[in-house]
């Protein structure tokens, strides 16, 4: 076993000893970051609950995408694109002379690629004209051209990274019928009922061939990324043992009849696929569609969730500040998330002070047992929250449970790890802290089965294994329990890593 330096060590125990109202004024946290970024990466952390497929690829896979596939960027507006017709050269020479190849990026001494991979993502990003806002929700229609025909590759980056990082399970958002869901709601009559809708949409017959073609995206998917890592064979990488799961990733941004649609098909692929755990609703949540129509929104998922009640739902919810939107946007979308939605997770939830009756909700979310995915970074770069801006403490401090999570690591150009840093740098948490955090990204994941603990405590394990000491062997009482139970199994595994970990560094 590889064991720490004792630079590392008297880091770890700074961790763990350290109380929050002294934790920057720990010399060794503060001075020695490299050493501490390499105590943390080894750190096991359980799993990733906010994760973008498509915001996980880094740019430079992008482009290198789009030169395989022989397509072109455009040099203007450094976007990937399509390349030129002869019609659109003789329409508009100018504009069309300015799509290149991209392969061209690959040449020596390219400028281009530079810009490409600063627009493509957060890299190198000043805030002026256009604010840190914008530049990430932009970056995504800029590699759409290439994202959905490379899933597995995708995949492959995004599990592998994670897995690098000592990251094992990874719920990762993603609509696997691309876009096929919206075009349901022709089935549908404008002024029906959601029982009405929803009825003509499942007798359309169109909903069981989405199915079918989203879990074949997921099968070609998952073995082509275990070839790609090299599963089974000597030469493994990291990610071969990794648990990925899905959520369904739903559109807030567009017209309610497409959205209703999109639900009809992911409450459906989650009842036929196991591996699709839940649904998230994406896309900016100030937008216009995505406030105005918030109230509805969130009356279809309460109709949903009532067909649908062992379906999983966590939403983007108060990934908000005041100014960018009026005060009564700040009141009451976590709340109406949790209390009518029926959401059992909530994504950033950065606005929570400016809910009405803010303590209720939190007592509330800490009862219900509604666990917050906080991207510190994410919240950083786009809504300019860090540090005592960021609620963090305050869920921990009202018993509300948190896990730490990447959000879109490639587009921010970041890791987990990072979140685990920040975590212990701006939001002064100490070792215990961190070990709850990554306990809490399994225990109040959507993974199938029951949780290895009794309580949410963790310090009592299911009757099956709770005469186990952790290690590798097990009774065969504990073991079919953790074959049935996936849940279970991750857990499992986290703490046989957390202890290997720990007696690293004792």
């Amino acid at each position: 076993m590889t064991r720490f330096s004792s630079r590392a060590r008297r880091i770890l125990g700074a961790l763990s000893l350290f109380i929050a109202t002294t934790a920057l004024a720990q010399p060794a946290l503060v001075s020695d970051r490299i050493i501490l970024r390499q105590v943390l990466q080894a750190m096991p952390k359980g799993g990733d609950l906010h994760n973008h497929l498509s915001g996980s690829v880094y740019a430079e896979s992008y482009l290198r995408f789009a030169a395989e596939d022989k397509i072109c960027v455009d040099s203007v507006k450094l976007t990937i694109t399509q390349c030129a017709t002869p019609e659109q050269l003789a329409a508009d020479p100018a504009h069309a002379t300015a799509i290149v190849p991209a392969s061209t990026l690959f040449a020596p001494y390219s400028s281009l690629y530079g810009q490409m991979l600063d627009a493509l993502s957060m890299r190198q990003f000043r805030s002026g004209i256009e604010s840190g806002h914008d530049h990430f929700f932009n970056t995504f229609g800029k590699f759409s051209p290439v994202s959905r025909a490379h899933v597995p590759e995708m995949l492959t980056e995004d599990v592998w990274r994670l897995a690098s990082e000592n990251v094992d399970y990874v719920e990762t958002i993603f609509a696997p019928d691309f876009g096929k869901a919206r075009d349901l709601m022709k089935a549908a009559t404008p002024g029906q009922s959601m029982a009405e809708a929803r009825a003509a949409i499942m007798q359309s017959g169109q909903v069981p061939p989405i199915i079918a073609a989203a879990r074949a995206v997921i099968d070609d998917a998952e073995a082509r990324m275990r070839t790609n890592l090299n599963c089974g064979t000597a030469k493994a990488l990291p990610g071969c043992e990794s648990t990925v799961r899905y959520l369904y990733e739903l559109h807030r941004g567009v017209p309610l009849q497409q959205l209703f649609a999109e639900m009809v098909v992911g409450y459906e692929l989650a009842s036929a696929d196991s591996r699709v755990v839940g649904l998230n609703p994406v896309m900016p949540e100030d937008s216009y569609i995505s406030m105005h129509d918030f109230d509805e929104q969130t009356r279809m998922f309460a109709f949903f969730h009532q067909l649908y009640p062992a379906i999983h739902l966590t939403t983007h919810a108060g990934e908000l500040t005041p100014g960018l939107v009026p005060p009564e946007g700040l009141r009451n979308h976590i709340r109406d998330s949790v209390v009518i939605a029926g959401a059992q997770r909530i994504g950033h939830g950065v606005d929570v002070t400016y809910e009405d009756d803010a303590a209720a909700l939190l007592s509330i979310m800490a009862t219900r047992h509604v666990a917050v995915e906080v991207c510190l970074t994410s919240n950083d770069v786009i809504l300019g929250v860090s540090g005592k801006a960021h609620p963090l403490r305050l869920y921990l401090a009202a018993g509300v449970p948190v896990a730490l999570a990447t959000d879109d690591p490639g587009v921010s150009r970041d890791d987990m790890t990072n979140q685990y840093m920040r975590a212990v740098q701006d939001q002064a948490l100490d070792y215990t802290a961190l070990k709850r955090l990554a306990r809490n990204s399994l225990e109040y994941s959507f993974a199938e089965g029951d949780s290895l603990w009794i309580n949410h405590k963790y310090d009592e394990v299911a009757a099956p294994c709770a005469k186990e000491s952790g290690g590798a062997k097990t009774s065969e009482t504990c073991s079919t329990f953790l074959a049935k139970n996936t849940k279970a199994r991750i857990e499992w595994r986290l703490e046989q890593r957390l202890r290997q970990f720990e007696a690293s560094w004792k």
